[in-house]
């Protein structure tokens, strides 16, 4: 049976909360979730992180409100953010963007003057989001791309994205593509398990004193290790019990939400 570990609230600061798989899944709350948000909420600094790029942080926010969560825009944290941030700072003008058309749009409206799907010979980097929408024609151009020598980003590295029906392929399935195809892999990513991901919150708050809370090894646990953060697990959406418990001693601390 899971061994759940109780959480010293007093020495915390902030939480954050992963959300495909930890918070809601699909289109429907997990059990408890409703309640642990409105009770942190009361508390606690709170924030909710999603590696899912196929939605934009307005999107996420949307569904938050509209599956009855207590949120605001500003707490919901993206590689998106990242991502566009690195874009400026380095003055990219020509990409190829790997992503559907709600994404590709929020990503033109912040980046004024940026070409997200330039031809081939003047592509700088290519950037591979959640593209729940994909073809094959989109495939083979981002193959070209990278056999080209473009620079080439990830948004997040999850093999899979929690579905109701089942996990279904997310960005880390393209990378392993794309590294039998090409012979490469990404130069960078943006999402968990990256750290800068939590750069907005280490440096308003010590990082013992933030509590991280997601369903996924090799993202949500990994992050937290490299931020130096605290970490529960809960069980409701990729890791499943029998995967936590063949880690022995070394497995992270639950959280029953």
């Amino acid at each position: 049976m899971p061994e759940y570990s109780p959480v010293d609230w007093n020495g915390l600061d902030v939480v954050v909360a992963d959300l495909d798989g930890t918070l809601y899944l699909g289109e429907r709350s997990l059990p408890g979730a409703l309640d642990f948000v409105q009770n942190i909420s009361a508390h606690k600094a709170l924030y909710f992180l999603s590696n899912n790029t196929s939605k934009t942080p307005d999107c996420t926010f949307e569904k938050l409100i509209r599956l009855g969560f207590d949120a605001r825009p500003e707490q919901v944290l993206s590689p998106l953010h990242g991502l566009i941030a690195s874009i400026r700072s380095l003055g990219l003008t020509h990409l190829w963007v790997l992503a559907n058309r709600d994404v590709l749009g929020w990503l033109s409206s912040h980046l004024p003057g940026v070409e997200l799907r330039a031809t081939r010979e003047q592509t700088q980097c290519v950037i591979l989001t959640y593209d729940d929408t994909l073809d094959y024609n989109a495939l083979c151009d981002v193959a070209w791309r990278i056999q080209d020598g473009a620079t080439y980003w990830i948004t997040h590295p999850d093999f899979v994205c929690p579905h109701p029906a089942g996990p279904v392929p997310d960005v880390g399935g393209l990378v392993e593509l794309f590294a039998v195809g090409t012979g490469r892999r990404p130069d960078r990513v943006f999402g968990k398990p990256n750290a800068e991901i939590l750069t907005v919150l280490t440096t308003l708050f010590a990082p013992g004193r933030i509590l991280f809370i997601g369903d996924r090894l090799y993202t949500d646990w990994e992050l937290a290790r490299r931020v130096g953060c605290q970490f529960r697990l809960v069980l409701s959406g990729e890791t499943t019990f029998e995967q936590w418990n063949a880690l022995g001693s070394e497995r992270p601390m639950l959280l029953k939400l």
